[in-house]
């Protein structure tokens, strides 16, 4: 449990999870002060080196305080606790009022670089921050 200035008792816990042919889905829920506050879906393959982040949600009432960037920060630190080497996305944006190319701004800043229809980040132990 992290404390966060702006939203209190912050949790992020797995909602559930998923095994296909190609490898494992995993649903993690963050929880601000008991609330639901967004939703991060990963991808994990069987057999390929890069775990792929599915979607990052976080609800309207929740945004521009850090928590997608919460949400990322735990799946990319997933992906170093499983030995992933990179991590990627395809950025779309299910909301009328974020476009996709201010989502790929987004993730951008936060070191992913396009290739393609993709979006795809090393992965680095030393600067990674576990927050559940």
């Amino acid at each position: 449990m992290n404390k966060n200035p702006q939203h209190g008792d912050l949790i992020i816990k797995e909602l559930y999870n998923c095994r296909t042919k190609g490898g494992e889905l995993r649903c993690h829920r963050i929880n601000v002060n008991q609330e639901n506050a967004g939703e991060l879906i990963i991808r994990i393959p069987n057999q390929e080196k890069t775990l792929m982040i599915e979607e990052v949600f976080v609800k309207r009432g929740f945004r521009n305080s850090g928590l997608g960037s919460n949400l990322l920060r735990f799946g990319e630190a997933t992906a170093c606790e499983l030995g992933f080497t990179s991590i990627g996305l395809r950025p779309f944006s299910t909301d009328s009022l974020i476009s996709d190319h201010e989502l790929k701004e987004w993730y951008r800043k936060r070191g992913y670089l396009p290739d393609g229809e993709n979006m795809f980040k090393k992965t680095n132990r030393k600067n990674i921050e576990v927050i559940s």
